[in-house]
């Protein structure tokens, strides 16, 4: 670690792994909440949308086990809100956000990715108001970097197969809902325009079957037979195509997903969604097809039809 400049902090890490898998390591949800933080912390997502004035609001669980009277993390286990507010999003190359709580800014943060060999090279560098602030945080911010860095080496040690998001929408539960479960209403939303859905079946129960045929701009065809295994109304919908309808085993299992809804307010809902693959090409194949952007120009389609 070196200090640039009064205010900054600065940290180069190397990390045994190619960049595409560090990146995807530090941009997808369901990757960020195994590893980010210092050993013993554990996240839980409210929001999470990875694009220049998105953001990740999320709250850190502290283990509250330290005897240490300078650590912020010392007595009970305690829960700390965060919000990172991302200002520039260059793939594979560079994150810029501002880190805060819930009410304020605390510090800036930049991120760059460096393919180095077989691995790749990070430079962070965090930049706070003053050197009074700069100097509070690394007690504390120095041993958190490198506990955080060492979870995320043994993290990308282990293949790792699901790719996940979580949003909050502008639309009541109910709406949300039916958005998915009507066919109807999911026609319109369900594939990122200029692909059209022409054909949908929806058999809302376990069991049952859950079909699209997508067209796309240049004559291209996605039929998509799936089966349903969870529906809970207005709270979560889980459908796979390594089964057909009726549970009958499927010849080109892909993935399965799984959509959780929950009520913010009357006219709020936090939606997370989960897409499990069998194996890590198959998930890197998903990833390199748009997800999680594809997902969300769909669901602003979604909102937009909502409000008609």
């Amino acid at each position: 670690m070196t200090y640039p400049s009064p205010t900054e902090m600065h940290f180069s890490r190397f990390i045994a792994a190619p960049l595409t898998l560090v990146w995807r390591a530090h941009t997808e949800q369901g990757q960020l909440e195994r590893w980010w933080g210092p050993e013993g912390f554990s996240i839980t997502t409210q929001e999470m949308d990875v694009r220049p004035g998105g953001r990740w609001k999320f709250i850190m669980h502290g283990p509250g086990v330290s005897t240490d009277p300078n650590s912020p993390f010392g007595g009970p286990p305690t829960d700390y809100p965060n919000l990172i507010q991302y200002e520039e999003v260059v793939p594979e190359a560079t994150l810029v956000w501002s880190h805060g709580n819930f009410e304020e800014v605390m510090f800036h943060v930049t991120t760059t990715f460096k393919a180095e060999g077989d691995g790749t090279r990070l430079e962070t560098t965090m930049r706070l108001p003053s050197q009074a602030a700069r100097d509070a945080k690394a007690t504390y911010a120095v041993p958190g970097h490198e506990s955080t860095m060492g979870k995320l080496e043994a993290y990308l040690r282990h293949p790792h197969h699901e790719l996940s998001f979580t949003r909050v929408l502008q639309a009541p539960v109910a709406s949300v809902w039916a958005a998915w479960t009507v066919r109807e209403q999911l026609m319109p939303w369900y594939c990122p325009k200029p692909w059209q859905v022409t054909e949908c079946e929806i058999d809302l129960r376990p069991g049952g079957a859950f079909r699209t045929l997508m067209h796309g701009p240049n004559g291209e065809i996605h039929d998509l037979m799936s089966c349903y295994l969870v529906v809970e109304p207005e709270r979560r919908l889980i459908w796979t195509n390594a089964l057909q309808p009726g549970y009958a085993p499927a010849s080109k299992p892909w993935c399965t997903c799984a959509v959780e809804l929950q009520a913010v307010s009357e006219t709020e809902t936090r939606l997370t969604a989960r897409v499990m693959h069998a194996d890590s090409a198959t998930c890197e194949d998903h990833a390199k097809m748009g997800f999680p952007h594809g997902w969300h120009v769909a669901l602003d389609q979604m909102l937009a039809s909502l409000v008609q």
